[in-house]
């Protein structure tokens, strides 16, 4: 009867905005957000890493390495959620064709860059207590300031529209034994156009990153903006981002010269160079995320580490308005690595003789998917 429905459906409500009263608000992370494009968080477990290729997916797509301990989905540590991943590169962690020791993945169709588009980013990473930000030189021994790198762990990296991919990636992110560094690259050169130092790095320490990225071969339209546990470290930087007619796509993870961690390396006097076990060298990655709002960011995750870090942050700057804060004295954002780091004028300064490749000619660094609606084929240097 029409007077008994217009009873339930009033009891029904109310039981409804009781029960309302009494739960806490969903959660943020629970919510769906349209501004959010894409979450690689690794909260599918072991099934994050690959598979997921298609625009619209979330997690990770394809993975290079050799030996499954390269990279692993980890419960301890992680920034946020359940899990996060390590990776790992040591001596003879040489994929395919290439020559350098790389542990690396990338991600759908969906975090492919156009010229002009505008997104923003975040995701946390952690370099353990013993992390070693740089290494001797393999054929400099005799000059002990001749340093290469450990190895970038953010890369945005550039799409030669079917044709291989030569030089260095448009954009590097790091860090060595004292700072968390950023590399512009110079396309003709291979070189770091830019080299900025964002922050001091904190061993063990969940460094919480945001980024907004307007993406151009214009350096006077493209753009960065990056945030590091809540603090400005990199004010709006005007520079060219990507290479012109290319595209750029995200990848992560270690990779380094093949000759680092040689146990055959000796210096004159006999002694190992790299020691005997490879030189493994571990960092870990959480949280990330692309979206194309920074307050789709903040509602998903605030500023700030979650109790089941197990690091705790100690810089980072709260808000409630959907916008990082600025903190009263930003990180300063000087033209080169301080006094107490050798500066780095370039790959080729920091290990990486032409371009990312360890051989004398310019090859393609990585050959990662390219995506043609749901078929992916696979690119191979030349």
């Amino acid at each position: 009867m029409p007077g008994f429905r217009h009873g339930m459906d009033t009891t029904t409500r109310a039981l409804i905005l009781a029960a309302a009263a009494l739960l806490p608000a969903l959660p943020a992370a629970a919510q769906t957000d349209p501004n959010l494009i894409w979450k690689g968080d690794f909260e599918d477990g072991s099934s994050s890493l690959t598979g997921h290729c298609s625009a619209g997916q979330n997690q990770w797509c394809d993975l290079q390495t050799i030996r499954p301990q390269q990279i692993q989905v980890v419960t301890d540590p992680v920034a946020q959620g359940k899990y996060a991943v390590r990776f790992e590169v040591k001596f003879g962690d040489v994929y395919s064709t290439y020559s350098d020791s790389r542990s690396v993945m990338t991600g759908p169709e969906s975090l492919w860059e156009s010229e002009g588009s505008e997104k923003w980013y975040r995701w946390q990473a952690l370099w353990p207590q013993d992390w070693v930000g740089s290494y001797p030189k393999w054929d400099e021994l005799s000059n002990p300031s001749a340093r290469s790198w450990a190895g970038s762990l953010i890369v945005w990296h550039h799409d030669a529209n079917g044709g291989v991919e030569k030089g260095s990636a448009p954009f590097y992110l790091g860090a060595d034994d004292n700072n968390i560094w950023l590399c512009l690259t110079d396309q003709a050169t291979s070189e770091c156009r830019e080299n900025l130092v964002l922050a001091p790095l904190q061993r063990n320490h969940w460094h919480d990153f945001i980024m907004h990225a307007k993406w151009s071969s214009n350096p006077s339209v493209g753009y960065l903006e990056i945030w590091i546990d809540g603090v400005l470290a990199l004010p709006k930087h005007f520079a060219q981002n990507m290479y012109p007619g290319m595209r750029n796509y995200l990848i992560v993870g270690l990779y380094r010269n093949g000759y680092i961690g040689d146990p055959n390396l000796l210096y004159p006097n006999g002694t190992h160079v790299y020691g005997t076990n490879g030189a493994p060298g571990v960092a870990y990655l959480d949280g990330f995320m692309d979206a194309t709002t920074q307050a789709s960011l903040l509602g998903e995750r605030p500023w700030g580490t979650s109790p089941d870090a197990g690091v705790q942050s100690d810089a980072g700057t709260g808000t409630d308005a959907g916008t990082p804060t600025p903190d009263p004295a930003p990180i300063p954002r000087p033209a080169q690595a301080d006094s107490g780091t050798p500066a780095k004028t370039g790959l080729a300064a920091i290990g990486y003789p032409a371009g990312c490749t360890t051989g004398g000619a310019q090859l393609a660094w990585l050959a990662l998917p390219l995506l043609a609606g749901a078929l992916i084929r696979q690119r191979r240097p030349m």
